[in-house]
C-alpha cells in the first residue's frame, strides 16, 4: 500500500521539476515549490532541508533509471544482436519517458549553469553500475569465445552513443516529443547489428 507521505514527496518532487524547469534553479524558490506543490513550506522543510536537496533528488530520480535492472548473462546459444536488442530495450525503457524528458532537460540546463552541479552529476554517472551492466555482459561475452573487443569502456559507449544520437539528443535539444517505441526498436535493432559485425568472433546458431 502507497503511503500518504510517499505520495506527497512525488507530488513534491514534480512541482520541483516544473518550477526548476520554468524558472531555473537560481530563481527558484521553497516557497514557489511548496506553493506548486500545494503544501506548507513546514511540510516541504520537513522533507527537504533545502532546493539543492530536492535538486539531488531529482538527479537521483534520472539516475535510477539506470539501477533497476536484473544482472545480464551472456547466452551463448543466442544470436548477439538479439541479445544485445532485447537487453538493451530493457535497459533504455526510460528514454522513451516524458518524465525523463523534463528532468534530463532540467539537469542539462543546470550543469552549463552551475559547475558545482555539474560535478555532482558527473560523479553520479560514474556511479552507475557498469555502464548499463553491458560491460559485464560483453566480458562475459569475450570469455565464451564470441566476442573480440579491445577496449570494453569505448565500445559499450560508441554503441550506447549511436543509439542516443537518434532517438535521445536531438528530441532532447531541440523539444520533440519522445520517440516512439517502434523508433526506439528501430535505433537498437541497427546498433546491435552493427555491434555485432564489428567485435563478433563466431555466430551462434
Amino acid at each position: 500500500m502507497i503511503k500518504r507521505s510517499d505520495i506527497k514527496q512525488e507530488d513534491i518532487i514534480r512541482s520541483a521539476i516544473e518550477v526548476f524547469s520554468q524558472k531555473g534553479f537560481e530563481q527558484a524558490s521553497m516557497e514557489g515549490i511548496s506553493k506548486q506543490a500545494g503544501v506548507s513550506k513546514r511540510t516541504l522543510y520537513k522533507y527537504y532541508p533545502n532546493k539543492d536537496a530536492l535538486f539531488e533528488v531529482i538527479v537521483d530520480r534520472l539516475m535510477c533509471r539506470f539501477d533497476d535492472q536484473c544482472a545480464i548473462q551472456f547466452e551463448p546459444s543466442v544470436s548477439v544482436s538479439s541479445q544485445l536488442t532485447e537487453i538493451t530495450l530493457k535497459q533504455m525503457c526510460y528514454i522513451n519517458s516524458e518524465d525523463f524528458q523534463i528532468t534530463a532537460r532540467l539537469v542539462m540546463a543546470e550543469c552549463i549553469r552551475n559547475q558545482e552541479t555539474a560535478q555532482v552529476l558527473i560523479k553520479k554517472f560514474t556511479a552507475i553500475e557498469d555502464s548499463y551492466g553491458l560491460q559485464q555482459w560483453v566480458q562475459q561475452g569475450i570469455e565464451h569465445g564470441h566476442l573480440q573487443v579491445d577496449d570494453i569502456g569505448l565500445a559499450v559507449e560508441q554503441f550506447i552513443g549511436s543509439i542516443k544520437a537518434i532517438v535521445f539528443w536531438p528530441q532532447l535539444l531541440t523539444h520533440q516529443p519522445p520517440p516512439s517505441c517502434e523508433e526506439v526498436k528501430i535505433a537498437v535493432e541497427a546498433a546491435s547489428r552493427s555491434f555485432d559485425k564489428t567485435y563478433s568472433v563466431t555466430s551462434a546458431p
